[in-house]
């Protein structure tokens, strides 16, 4: 086949759909209408099309007699040496973003995440000499307006390109200064100044002030007014001084404050998720099937070591066969090791559906979906940490809590369900697909019927769905506390659509504690009050915590990803290569 330069990008769909229908065949039958839908187009535009590849000798093309008659394309070449061939010039040339379409179309993933095409990725030099990672990510993105953001990746994104006015220190557990270099608060504790630093430089060239703080918390009041409940108004009392006036006394406001939600953002420049501005580490292009981090020179906070990032939206849940973080040029290797995530995997009933009242139908099922079953059942190789918290450390404190068979069978008689089958959504990814089937054919052995229902991230449940229950997990981010009442708060999640609302009355009773707590204790007790009222009444069903093996090749210096398996790009460069 001639040489793809640059993909033909009409050939390669038409294709890729013809490959996914019907398999890899030289002559294929295609109507009119399937090739217009294909390529999104009118029928009289998709016959022009055929009619340009037939002319290019990219297929032959017989048009099929009378209207609606099923025409017939065939190729002369094999559909995986096309893709060789292709994958081998994209490749040479680095055309990672033509590798990152080219994965997403319905082809083999082994016929085009070829080993030249993954040696495309990782960690390398320009050929300017600048430092440049290329990584992936194998969903698309779900919101990126700080005001709606709900994802661990899309939380880390955002922190590279804004900042907020105060930061949580992991390795400290104290909250440090950011954008706000000193804070504090009026003896009524009804008023909090906060005073910024001065020269820090947005990506657009202007300086920072306290307008676009008070920008920033006024859009954030109006747009999730659940996030800051008690502000009444935010003031600009100066170039550089910000004040918040409360209705009420609240402590935990600077930890907020750290958070997504409240990261700053211009006055002068309409918010755009394709290309966000913030005074962050790294600036934001877009780019041809992903996206680029360049290094902010001006960086209050100093530069990263790091010149470019660049992420790459590639097909497939399994991203293993793409080199994240590996270095050109060197072998292979890794220094790797087990890592309980920092969050819990749950299952929840959705309190709109009918069968979610029936107090015995949700202990049955939370005695049937025992986890240490499916792992033991399911050969797993992984190691399994049970969860009776939202956090590993807190659940490795506590004995795990132990499903019986018999309980389950004696549950499901007080019950005595017999409505139509519970609808199980299960998150679209290998593993809990794999965890969903399983409760299936565990349910079905006592005779309950369960019907899986595959959903992306991007198209989480709400109460109006129909969804009985619904897998799926919680990321905590650097600060646990803060993040454990942003998921019982935050709209998007799934415990503020699913939940009853008298549950989610007294969660929020015990929450408003947060606002006087002061102590590690104190915050402590309040997650304990919160997970026994979710736990106490089978509407949430804590499973385990998520293991992942982190892999790092040796050469990228000074980094390790984190508990929450983030990687610091500010601090990412790369040792000396030694020779053969």
């Amino acid at each position: 086949m001639s040489s793809f330069s640059p993909p033909d990008w009409p050939y390669l769909e038409l294709r890729a759909a013809l490959y996914d229908r019907d398999g890899e065949h030289a002559c294929h039958g295609l109507r009119l209408e399937d090739a217009a839908r294909w390529w999104a187009c009118s029928p009289r535009t998709a016959r022009r099309q055929l009619v340009r590849l037939h002319a290019q000798g990219r297929l032959s093309y017989a048009p099929g007699r009378g209207r609606g008659n099923t025409s017939r394309v065939a190729f002369a070449t094999g559909l995986k040496a096309d893709l060789e061939d292709l994958t081998e010039q994209l490749a040479a040339q680095g055309a990672a973003g033509d590798l990152a379409r080219l994965s997403r179309l319905p082809f083999p993933r082994a016929w085009v995440l070829t080993d030249a095409a993954r040696d495309v990725f990782g960690l390398s030099a320009t050929p300017a000499g600048a430092d440049r990672l290329r990584t992936v990510l194998t969903r698309d993105l779900t919101s990126l307006d700080p005001l709606h953001a709900s994802a661990t990746a899309e939380a880390h994104l955002l922190a590279q390109v804004l900042d907020p006015l105060t930061r949580f220190d992991t390795e400290s557990g104290a909250l440090q200064p950011h954008l706000a270099h000193h804070w504090g608060v009026s003896a009524d504790g009804l008023c909090w100044t906060f005073h910024l630093r001065k020269a820090v430089a947005f990506h657009h060239g202007r300086t920072l002030d306290a307008r676009d703080v008070q920008f920033t918390l006024e859009r954030l009041r109006d747009g999730a007014p659940w996030f800051l409940p008690d502000l009444l108004r935010a003031e600009a009392a100066g170039p550089s001084t910000v004040r918040l006036h409360l209705a009420r006394p609240d402590a935990f406001l600077p930890r907020r404050l750290a958070d997504t939600q409240a990261l700053i953002l211009p006055r002068d420049v309409p918010f755009d998720e394709g290309q966000p501005v913030g005074t962050g580490a790294f600036r934001w292009t877009p780019l041809n099937g992903g996206f680029r981090l360049t290094a902010f020179d001006a960086h209050f906070a100093g530069r990263p070591l790091i010149d470019e990032v660049e992420v790459y939206r590639v097909g497939g849940a399994d991203h293993g066969n793409v080199r994240h973080y590996q270095v050109e040029g060197a072998a292979p290797a890794t220094v790797d090791g087990w890592q309980a995530e920092v969050g819990v995997q749950f299952l929840i009933w959705n309190a709109a559906r009918p069968a979610a009242r029936n107090a015995a139908l949700r202990a049955a099922i939370g005695e049937l979906h025992d986890v240490s079953a499916f792992w033991r059942e399911t050969e797993r190789r992984d190691p399994l940490v049970p969860a009776t918290s939202f956090f590993p450390r807190r659940s490795a404190q506590q004995p795990p809590r132990l499903r019986s068979g018999a309980r389950a069978a004696a549950l499901l008689r007080e019950a005595a369900y017999t409505g139509p089958p519970l609808r199980l959504w299960v998150l679209d990814l290998p593993d809990p697909l794999a965890e969903g089937e399983w409760l299936v054919a565990r349910a079905a052995q006592h005779g309950l019927q369960l019907d899986l229902h595959p959903y992306p991230l991007t198209a989480t449940p709400a109460s109006g769905d129909a969804a009985d229950l619904v897998l799926l997990g919680e990321v905590a981010g650097a600060d646990e506390h803060l993040s454990f009442w942003t998921a019982l708060r935050q709209p998007e999640l799934l415990f503020r659509r699913l939940l009853p609302t008298e549950v989610l009355a007294g969660v929020d009773g015990a929450l408003d504690a947060y606002r006087t707590a002061r102590t590690f204790a104190e915050y402590e007790a309040v997650l304990d009050r919160v997970e026994r009222l979710l736990v106490s009444g089978h509407h949430v069903n804590l499973t385990h915590h998520r293991v992942k093996r982190r892999n790092v090749h040796p050469l990228i210096r000074d980094v390790a990803p984190d508990a929450y398996g983030r990687i610091n790009l500010k601090r990412l460069w790369v040792g000396e290569r030694q020779e053969a």
